[in-house]
């Protein structure tokens, strides 16, 4: 991309955001025409899509500069073929996220959980990893040293946005322990909820799959908030939207204080240490990070829990407002009196509303 500003007659540091800008632009559009028919199929309000993803601070900043939105779009993509019930398709353009970028193809491993036989599980995961292995064999093959390096280069790196800065240094080793740690221990226990539960609810496994990541992870950057945006959109993760607000507003903050010197047109320069443990913007970080668990564990997993302990932690989330989601492709699932829940009959309406064009897809 450098290369090509160079050509151009401007600036290349100029020519090189114009580019990016008109790459970057496709896939977010993209983004938000998908996320839109996920939300016709599930009966979602389109406001929703304006408020908790469009005229979002976090996507407004980062929709022309990052990277990130081409695995998001591939990801999204992915997720309304697979409730269309298109499993190889989707599994194919979850390969493609997962070789444009891997953390935006997480929640694969949510709609994974969610498929119960194990001819639908083979129809998306193998499509899946031989698309990621088929776009990495011919730069492996080249040059294998290269491509080994990206992944030393990503376990070295350091602590950044993650609640670990409250306890750890930037670089203590216990980081690559920790996140595999908690990251399958939480894997674990969303899989055995949902066998518990009967929960085959793709959105809600998705979600919080791809929040247990984060949760766990000990690199959680402001852009990372692009995967998880289509979630508040199509699920009610946050009950309230002035706390999804606030979440998103702090990961923008995040954004500006530690990546810009806004009053620098004013003659005021200011700088932050996040490697120093009183650094205000290293707190904001671990708030950001603590506020993901918050989601998981109190608006994901304790509801979801069997018993008093589910009924408890589901007493204590305030109704939905008007335009939520719909309560039964979204894990309001209704208990019965021993305790378990009622599969979602919405899968199978969406199941059935795939379009022509999706010829791998069954209707059950």
């Amino acid at each position: 991309m450098g290369v090509l500003a160079g050509a151009l007659p401007v600036p290349v540091l100029y020519g090189y955001y114009l580019l990016s800008a008109m790459v970057l632009a496709v896939p977010t559009l993209l983004i938000v025409r998908e996320t839109l028919e996920i939300a016709r199929i599930l009966g979602v309000g389109e406001s929703r899509v304006l408020s908790y993803l469009v005229a979002t601070p976090s996507f407004l900043f980062m929709v022309l500069l990052n990277w990130y939105v081409i695995g998001v779009f591939f990801m999204v993509y992915g997720l309304r073929k697979f409730l269309q019930g298109s499993y190889r398709w989707s599994g194919f353009l979850l390969g493609l996220s997962a070789a444009s970028n891997l953390v935006t193809a997480v929640p694969a491993l949510g709609m994974l959980i969610s498929l119960r036989s194990r001819r639908d599980a083979a129809s998306f995961a193998l499509p899946a990893l031989g698309c990621f292995l088929a776009v990495n064999a011919p730069f492996f093959a080249v040059n294998p040293g290269l491509w080994l390096s990206f992944w030393r280069f990503q376990s070295n790196w350091y602590i950044e946005g993650s609640w670990m800065l409250a306890l750890l240094t930037s670089y203590s080793p216990l980081r690559h322990y920790i996140f595999p740690v908690s990251f399958l221990a939480l894997c674990a226990l969303v899989l055995w909820l949902s066998r518990r539960r009967g929960l085959t609810d793709v959105l809600t496994l998705s979600w919080l799959t791809t929040f247990a990541f984060f949760a766990s992870t000990y690199v959680f950057t402001p852009q990372m908030q692009l995967v998880i945006l289509p979630f508040f959109v199509l699920t009610p993760i946050a009950r309230r939207y002035w706390e999804f607000l606030a979440f998103d507003l702090l990961n923008s903050l995040f954004i500006v204080l530690a990546f810009s010197e806004v009053l620098l047109p004013f003659g005021i320069s200011y700088s932050f240490d996040v490697a120093a443990y009183g650094d205000p913007v290293r707190w904001m970080a671990i708030v950001r990070s603590l506020w993901v668990v918050k989601f998981l564990v109190f608006d994901g997993l304790l509801p979801l829990a069997p018993g008093r302990v589910g009924r408890f932690a589901a007493s204590l989330r305030p109704p939905p407002a008007s335009g939520r989601p719909a309560a039964t492709l979204s894990a309001r699932l209704r208990s019965d009196e021993d305790g378990r829940a009622e599969p979602p009959s919405a899968l199978k309406y969406v199941r059935a509303t795939r379009h022509p064009g999706d010829s791998d897809g069954e209707q059950r």
